[in-house]
């Protein structure tokens, strides 16, 4: 049961991360505006609607939270130096934050679809909502599998992971499903947009590892350790190249941006990276010794994923109809 639990989890923080960016990146368009924005409109706002069927999906990490995070084990309290943890700690308390997230996230969602006017106020006040929310539900669904380390940088590496992921998504959609309609400068900006997305994600990755080894302390440290030994180093390598050389060089090239064929390949790379970065970001809390690949986690990926697609792919038509009408 619990082999599956942590299957699910990540499972779902991949999926839930494309929501959640696809949200972020619609407000964000409601407080800029501009050409880009247009282009990928549609699937942000329907990426952003599956929100609720997320929030059924999130049941059983709810209702096995006990048995997946090290916190439920309530004597764990009285053996390490972080009592002041346990008041937080709690089921109750963790799944009302998880409830209170997730029901923002839609309400917010909601708004964005039903605001005429005042787009920029509401995209301003609806991104700071969503970064306090995310700080705490970041600790919450990923950080907590390692209760004993603290990290003020965590849940914006969380963040930029769904930004990243989300944005390449949504362009790669767009430039699949309409290429011919996209204007080169679309393409352009999109592009330049993922590539911001890309070095920021790579800035906070960076500072919190510089931060956390320059302290040479035993409790930070001991989140990186397993994380680069047991074959996770590898990953780690290979997130490096992946999700951030590879696609930086790409995106330096103003031809690759502006073409929505290689700005699609380009995003699929980023896309696969991301799925490759929430593994290594999860999976060694629960599999510190050596890289562990469990049966569940594909099947995980495809139940979850095959429902949120299915979901995704009917939302996106009824908002093009709508755009239309």
């Amino acid at each position: 049961m619990k082999a599956f639990l942590e299957a699910w989890l990540i499972a779902w923080l991949f999926w839930s991360g494309l929501a959640f960016g696809a949200l972020a990146n619609r407000l964000l368009q409601a407080l800029t505006g501009g050409a880009w924005a247009q282009a990928v409109r549609a699937p942000c706002e329907a990426a952003a609607l599956t929100l609720p069927l997320l929030g059924v999906l999130f049941l059983p990490i709810a209702f096995g939270a006990e048995t997946l995070y090290p916190w439920g084990d309530r004597a764990l309290f009285a053996t390490h130096d972080w009592p002041h943890k346990a008041a937080y700690f709690t089921l109750s308390f963790f799944n009302v934050r998880s409830a209170l997230t997730l029901g923002i996230g839609a309400l917010l969602t909601f708004l964005v679809l039903r605001s005429d006017r005042r787009e920029a106020a509401l995209g301003a006040g609806g991104l700071i909502a969503f970064f306090l929310c995310m700080n705490f539900s970041a600790t919450d669904w990923a950080l907590s599998l390692t209760p004993e380390f603290s990290s003020s940088i965590f849940p914006t590496i969380l963040m930029f992971f769904q930004f990243v992921a989300a944005h390449a998504f949504v362009v790669l959609t767009a430039c699949r499903t309409n290429a011919e309609t996209l204007t080169a400068k679309q393409c352009h900006d999109l592009g330049n947009l993922l590539l911001a997305f890309l070095i920021f994600w790579a800035y906070v990755s960076f500072s919190q590892f510089l931060l956390v080894w320059s302290g040479n302390l035993p409790r930070e440290i001991s989140w990186y350790l397993p994380r680069w030994s047991g074959g996770w180093e590898w990953l780690a390598l290979l997130l490096v190249l992946g999700k951030f050389a590879l696609p930086l060089a790409l995106l330096l090239s103003k031809a690759a941006k502006s073409d929505p064929r290689r700005l699609a390949r380009i995003a699929a790379i980023v896309l696969a990276a991301s799925v490759l970065e929430i593994f290594w970001l999860v999976a060694p809390a629960l599999h510190p010794r050596t890289l562990a690949l469990p049966w569940q986690l594909p099947l995980t990926f495809i139940i979850i994923g095959s429902l949120w697609l299915f979901l995704f792919r009917r939302l996106l038509s009824s908002r093009k109809e709508a755009a239309h009408a």
